[in-house]
This record gives structure tokens, C-alpha cells and sequence, in this order.
């Protein structure tokens, strides 16, 4: 994905329909959400990159809530698109973003996390598949064996309705959620690892196609 020119808003945005996430059903997570009190700057003084092992339920969707937790929406924002807030900044209130959950190991849910409903949409493809390839991949870029892949996945046309040259801006949308996970999992006595891959084969295996891209990952942990 080139990044050459300024990105600037559009005179006139373009239009833009959602493209829906295949799954076959729903997982609810949780919703005794974890909230520790820590002091901020001593969540950022004890991050660091790292691995641990298997991730409880409630810890996976303390993490999940926190780092998309949706505070506000208006039908109609700048751009004509959906305005957000959320606990994770964004261009524009566009928010493009979403998590896909690919656990290591059987038996847990694969898919994509729904903050509205706080739920897993579950993976339509093949499962195997999908945790194979996650595995290779977490294995040769952090040799983690146990844990939770938080898979960021991008819709580059919600953010390019509204600007013009908007591939830096999705980019920086996913550093600065990749940060909040992490710094997100700290709080809650976790270990995370940004991962140095931006996703999109692991995106296709999981049967996210076009528009879908993946722009990074964060690998979570429990402390060993």
C-alpha cells in the first residue's frame, strides 16, 4: 500500500455502503468486564513487548471491550458516513477498523469482534486452516506457543469516502489501536507482542475478502 501524497478531505465524499463480515453465527463474550485500578503512567511504565501464556475468556473480552468500547455515534458525520467515538482515536470518527480473534490452540471461537453486540462473529472458513496459518506466523515472529492473535483487518473505503490519499491515515488508525491493546492489556496483567505483519493472507484464509486488508497484529498472553 503506497504512501506518497498528503491526505486531505473530499469536496465531495464519496458514497459508501458497509460491507458485511461473513460468519456463521454469534459468540457472546462475557460481560463482566475486568477494570482494574492501575495509574495510567504506570501502565506505561510497565509495557513491554513480550509473550505469556493461554488467555482466560474474561481477560480476552476485557481487552476486546476496552480497546472498542463505543462511546458515541451520530448517523450522519462530516463526510456523510457514520461518526464514532471510541476509547481509540481515528480520522475523521471514521473508525474502519475491526479485530479478528484467532486463538492458539482447539477449541475456542475464531472470528471477528462485534463491539455493539460484544460478540465473535464466527469464522466462515475453515477453522484448521485459519489456526495453522496463525500459528506459523506467530511462531516465526515471536515464538509464542500459547495465546490469543488480536488480527487488525481495514476497510480502506470507509476512510477513502472520505479523503482523498487516506492509506497513511488507516495506517496510523491501526498503530494507534494496536497501541491501545496493548497498553490496554498491561492494565489487565497481560503480556502483548505488535506483531511485524500486516495480516491480509491470514484476513483471506479466514474469509475476509475485498475490501478487507490487514494492517498489523497484537499477539496477547497471560503472565507466566
Amino acid at each position: 500500500m503506497p504512501i506518497d501524497d498528503e491526505p486531505c478531505p473530499r469536496d465531495l465524499p464519496l458514497e459508501w455502503r458497509p460491507t458485511a463480515v461473513p460468519h456463521t453465527g454469534a459468540y457472546a463474550l462475557p460481560r463482566d468486564i475486568l477494570t482494574p485500578s492501575i495509574p495510567f503512567l504506570d501502565v506505561l511504565r510497565d509495557r513491554v513487548s513480550t509473550i505469556g501464556g493461554p488467555v482466560a475468556e474474561v481477560e480476552l473480552a476485557s481487552v476486546l471491550w476496552h480497546s472498542m468500547l463505543l462511546r458515541e455515534r451520530r448517523s450522519a458525520g462530516r463526510f456523510g458516513i457514520g461518526w464514532e467515538s471510541r476509547n481509540t482515536p481515528s480520522a475523521g470518527g471514521l473508525h474502519p477498523l475491526r479485530l479478528l480473534i484467532i486463538p492458539i490452540g482447539n477449541g475456542d471461537p475464531i472470528g471477528v469482534y462485534e463491539p455493539e453486540r460484544h460478540a465473535i462473529l464466527l469464522c466462515s472458513a475453515d477453522e484448521r486452516t485459519v489456526r495453522r496459518a496463525n500459528e506459523a506466523s506467530v511462531s516465526e515472529l515471536t515464538g509464542a506457543k500459547a495465546g490469543t492473535t488480536v488480527q487488525i483487518v481495514a476497510d480502506p473505503t470507509r476512510t477513502g469516502a472520505g479523503y482523498e490519499n487516506s492509506e497513511s491515515l488507516l495506517v496510523r488508525d491501526a498503530g494507534a489501536l494496536s497501541a491501545t491493546i496493548c497498553l490496554v492489556a498491561t492494565a489487565l496483567g497481560l503480556t502483548s507482542c505488535a506483531m511485524g505483519r500486516t495480516g491480509t493472507e491470514i484476513c483471506r484464509r479466514a474469509g475476509l475478502w475485498e475490501p478487507f486488508i490487514g494492517l498489523g497484529a497484537v499477539h496477547v498472553g497471560s503472565r507466566i
